[in-house]
């Protein structure tokens, strides 16, 4: 089973996205901020798309190294359309980085693709938002096998 969570800790117009990811024997942790207003906008771009089966939609926080050297993509969702029957794919990318001036070895990721339908689509778009406004402590969408 492929599935990932989110959880949230708002704090005024930004938010920490904490995702969680399992896929067969593999899970993964990562973590990214963002302004609540970008993550909406993801929410209304993920419900189109699914609704009418063209487009994209993406949610991408990372971090850089004060000199722009490096770039490591800290928690990222990209969705996009597999099948004009109504399915979509969902490529999850979570990074755990601990923030210090770690050892590249030190650095944890998980990257996968998760299929879901339409309407799973639709329904995680609305609990994220959910989550955004604060009616929600973690939301929670399982890919097709």
């Amino acid at each position: 089973m492929k599935q990932l969570s989110i959880s949230i800790d708002l704090d005024d117009y930004t938010a920490g996205l904490t995702g969680r990811f399992e896929t067969n024997e593999f899970k993964g942790f990562g973590e990214g901020w963002f302004n609540t207003a970008d993550i909406i906008k993801f929410c209304k771009g993920l419900e189109q798309l699914a609704n009418s089966l063209d487009g994209e939609a993406e949610l991408v926080a990372g971090q850089s190294k004060s000199d722009g050297s490096e770039y490591t993509e800290l928690f990222g969702l990209r969705c996009y359309v597999i099948s004009q029957t109504g399915i979509l794919g969902m490529h999850v990318s979570l990074t755990d980085y601990p923030y210090t001036d770690c050892r590249l070895q030190e650095v944890s990721s998980v990257s996968s693709e998760l299929k879901i339908e339409k309407q799973i689509a639709i329904n995680f778009a609305q609990d994220l938002h959910r989550l955004c406004l604060g009616g929600a402590s973690e939301v929670r969408v399982v890919g097709k096998e």
